[in-house]
């Protein structure tokens, strides 16, 4: 079996090449590829491979991308940290997805149902339609009352959430503050881990409203935010190793 790699961190694609080959000794890997633009270019050359096994966010960008310039009928099996919100359409499509840190026995099954699918594999992958389940997390809408006015904001407008006096509300990229009719919580469970990080009991920020980080007293951080906030944003101790790794991409424990 001919399988291709799409995968920007090479610790994890020598991982996946090990699980691979312990799942099935025979499976070559022709092509690892950590690149929206390295993909663009290697499906142009329209090699023939079984399967692909494709992270969704690639060095510079969304594997999405690439579906826009190639069409791929090849089996895909996705690897992500996404959680299984934003993925429902994967399994509606028959195509599996695998989340990091990929587990060998996730792999087996996945692997398994490709081969189960097989016969059938050659009808045209419905990319447009798992790429648009996939990014309505990006606009995913939160529901306030202003003024005895219902509005909204979207995720992708929201610079920080801030839990204040029992009422939650979210200050946009633009500096408009909005009450919400959701908890913190409940946001939490809709937004982009990758982008959006809880500091604490009061607060989850975007990680471009982050201005300034400084060290504070007792092992933690304070952050100064854009637009700016008339309270101090405090990253609690448990949060500050969290915090860090986020900062650096890497993925955290659910």
């Amino acid at each position: 079996m001919k399988v291709v790699i799409f995968e920007d961190e090479p610790h994890n694609s020598e991982r996946l090449i090990q699980l691979l080959l312990k799942c099935n000794p025979t499976i070559e890997v022709v092509a690892i590829i950590a690149s929206v633009s390295e993909g663009v270019q290697w499906l142009a050359k329209q090699e023939p491979v079984d399967l692909m096994m494709m992270d969704i966010q690639l060095s510079d960008g969304n594997c999405f991308e690439l579906f826009k310039q190639a069409k791929v009928k090849t089996p895909i099996i996705f690897t992500t940290a996404y959680d299984s919100f934003a993925l429902q359409a994967f399994k509606v499509n028959s195509i599996d997805y695998l989340m990091k840190p990929i587990d060998a026995k996730e792999l087996q099954s996945a692997l398994k149902k490709y081969e189960e699918l097989k016969p059938v594999s050659n009808h045209s992958i419905d990319i447009a339609r798992i790429a648009e389940e996939f990014l309505k997390r990006d606009s995913t809408r939160f529901i306030g009352r202003l003024n005895n006015q219902l509005t909204y904001v979207k995720a992708k407008d929201i610079a920080y959430l801030h839990f204040v006096k029992g009422i939650t509300y979210a200050a946009t990229n633009s500096n408009q503050k909005m009450p919400l009719d959701y908890s913190l919580d409940q946001i939490e469970k809709l937004l982009d881990r990758n982008v959006f990080f809880r500091i604490n009991r009061q607060f989850i920020v975007h990680i471009d409203a982050i201005k300034k980080i400084t060290t504070y007293y007792n092992s933690r951080l304070i952050l100064q935010l854009n637009p700016h906030v008339d309270t101090d944003v405090i990253i609690s101790r448990e949060r500050v190793s969290d915090f860090k790794n986020w900062l650096e991409g890497k993925e955290l424990d659910r």
